[in-house]
């Protein structure tokens, strides 16, 4: 009995600052959102130099965090990851990297229409190519800075907090020579990501 009492003089105070830190947690991600998704990914050409440039298709992921100063308009930050490799004219192989995009981006939700929340994204990149061990003909990582930019819609499952999001997002940079002169285009090409994927809403 003793030992309950004790046991429950102690517990008492642990368990009201697990409440409290719970709701202190939802109050500092208030208008804060987090989700995941899977792309396809396609890229169109880049030549110059008499050099050109393709790419081979792939899949990938993104995560992404979203924070609303107003009823319309926030900020996004998100993180995209896939894996391709690029054909230069004259080289018998080809050069296979991970791409790894760090955005950061302005983001302005439009009114709510059939169920739909529709919004639109744009702001500044970090793109990283970084050469896989075995396909990427050991030549150096490299990064360009980018442009990105999207738009799509949320669709809110039982509830406002959670739902689908179904988004475009492109991404503008330069073409990768991971700093060999036979690989230079010069040039600036667009990969585009088709994407799906689940939200939270706090």
């Amino acid at each position: 009995m003793v030992s309950r009492r004790v046991l429950q003089f102690f517990s008492a105070p642990f368990l009201a600052f697990l409440f409290c830190s719970a709701a202190q947690a939802q109050k500092a991600l208030r208008n804060d959102e987090v989700s995941v998704g899977g792309f396809y990914q396609f890229t169109s050409n880049a030549s110059g130099n008499g050099i050109t440039d393709t790419t081979t298709t792939s899949v990938g992921g993104e995560a992404s965090f979203r924070h609303s100063f107003h009823w319309y308009l926030g900020y996004e930050a998100s993180y995209d990851y896939s894996r391709f490799t690029e054909y230069y004219t004259g080289q018998t192989f080809g050069y296979q990297h991970n791409l790894h995009v760090f955005n950061g981006s302005y983001y302005v939700h439009g009114p709510k229409a059939l169920g739909l929340q529709p919004f639109a994204v744009a702001g500044i990149s970090a793109v990283v190519f970084s050469p896989s061990l075995n396909g990427g003909q050991n030549v150096p990582y490299q990064i360009r800075p980018g442009a990105n930019f999207g738009a799509g819609v949320d669709y809110p499952l039982l509830t406002s907090n959670f739902g689908l999001r179904f988004q475009y997002r492109g991404l503008f940079y330069e073409a990768p020579d991971f700093g060999v002169t036979k690989l230079t285009t010069g040039s600036y090409r667009l990969t585009s990501e088709p994407l799906a994927g689940l939200y939270v809403r706090f």
